[in-house]
């Protein structure tokens, strides 16, 4: 009998032995690969962009022949004058703004990555110490279905400068930006100063007609400079 129970004792930790062997080898091989396989994942496309010179690459006019309002090609420009209803100081009465087309020539190589987005040109809108409202915006044929917009914009908004670096506006009401599509809009957003900002929103047309597409951008206050730059805007029907 102990002869037997020694043989089932042994018979027994020969086969524990064996299974933790085997368990150590599946542990080493499966270390041994780098090759994480993860599941295909595929993003719906937006299709293609329906705004015509989105990207403002294809020229500019100057608006009531005024030179310092360089508006692009296809598209409209509007701006307030006057009182300013947000704040009655005189100081920060509605002024006009100046705009311009710029390419990658006019601006420091630096600045390249920081305002241009697509293409080699984009559109800035300023003015310094001067508060400034504006809507810039085009109009598109479009059928019954669901749209989406999306624009681009950087909001240039500084009170000052120290050691040669820009202070950005501390209120966050010192810049807002509005979608506008047709009779609707999204009400005025309040971005991140001194970074491109991203802002989407999705409309509804009912019947075939003509809607004004764009975007409206105001700093209140007229603080050292009130800049914007826009660049890679769209307009898309998933």
């Amino acid at each position: 009998m102990g002869k037997t129970k020694r043989f089932w004792g042994l018979l027994l930790a020969f086969f524990v032995f064996t299974s933790l062997a085997g368990l150590q080898s599946q542990r080493a091989n499966a270390g041994s690969s780098n090759t994480l396989y993860l599941p295909l994942i595929t993003v719906p496309s937006l299709g293609p962009n329906l705004l015509s010179n989105a990207s403002f690459e294809q020229g500019w006019y100057h608006l009531n022949g005024a030179p310092e309002l360089q508006i692009p090609e296809g598209w409209q420009f509007t701006f307030k004058e006057g009182t300013n209803q947000l704040d009655p100081d005189p100081w920060n009465v509605w002024v006009p703004p100046e705009t311009r087309v710029l390419s990658s020539a006019f601006l420091p190589p630096d600045e390249h990555d920081l305002f241009i987005w697509d293409g080699d040109q984009t559109v800035k809108v300023f003015k310094g110490f001067g508060a400034i409202s504006f809507e810039l915006t085009t109009a598109v044929t479009l059928s019954p279905g669901t749209y989406v917009l999306i624009i681009h914009v950087f909001p240039d908004l500084v009170v000052g400068y120290e050691n040669g670096q820009k202070i950005w506006a501390p209120d966050p009401l010192s810049g807002e930006v509005k979608l506008i599509a047709g009779n609707g809009t999204t009400g005025w957003m309040l971005p991140i100063f001194g970074q491109k900002n991203r802002f989407r929103t999705t409309f509804t047309v009912s019947q075939t007609q003509t809607v004004t597409i764009g975007a409206a951008m105001r700093g209140r206050w007229a603080i050292q400079n009130n800049g914007w730059f826009m660049d890679d805007w769209g307009l898309y029907k998933p």
